[in-house]
């Protein structure tokens, strides 16, 4: 059984899980979450709101993957997926625990992020990127050269032209790489690039 953490997007927490953007449309929240389990996955997902204290999340989704793999759930089998603000606290997990779970971070670095953090990342980690993506979507070069004790640190950038907005959606552009990094074996089998 694998064990997916699914971390949602800042508006979530400000508006609900039926949150819309004038800019980028409804956050699907529930199909998401929905595409998840359809693929077989046991998802953790949690709706955050404005009053969720950021480092006091990371550290109870840092103890609730402790507490799977103190119950025989293998790290491998554990990934959390991260979009936005989800993605920092996906980070942020990254930073505190050693472990070594998958982590996808969807839409989640820019100039002001590597700025505000000091983390270094642990784990297997997956950067995607839309290359429209005005708000968050720089590369992760940064965090890969700062995180030396990540097992291995990959990313990809997508091309969907709906900007930050391609995160709203359970959108294969994402989805797609984001369950091979689930499924693949962990050791030395190269992620297949794709747009």
């Amino acid at each position: 059984m694998k064990h997916v953490f699914y971390l949602h997007g800042m508006i979530v927490s400000v508006q609900g899980k039926h949150a819309v953007s004038e800019e980028f449309g409804p956050y699907e929240y529930e199909a998401i979450i929905d595409a998840l389990k359809a693929d077989g996955y046991e998802v953790h997902a949690e709706v955050r709101t404005t009053q969720t204290d950021f480092d006091d999340f990371c550290r109870k989704t840092s103890g609730e993957i402790d507490q799977l793999i103190e119950k025989g759930v293998s790290p491998r089998d554990i990934t959390v997926i991260g979009a936005s603000m989800g993605g920092l606290m996906a980070m942020q997990v990254s930073h505190l625990n050693p472990q070594p779970v998958n982590y996808v971070l969807l839409g989640a670095n820019s100039d002001r992020n590597e700025k505000q953090f000091d983390w270094h990342l642990h784990g297997h980690v997956l950067g995607i990127y839309e290359a429209s993506d005005q708000i968050a979507g720089k590369d992760y070069t940064y965090w890969i050269e700062r995180s030396p004790e990540a097992e291995t640190f990959e990313q990809i950038q997508i091309h969907t032209g709906l900007g930050h907005g391609f995160l709203y959606t359970p959108n294969e552009a994402w989805m797609g790489p984001a369950r091979e990094w689930i499924h693949r074996e962990q050791v030395k089998e190269p992620l297949r690039k794709t747009n």
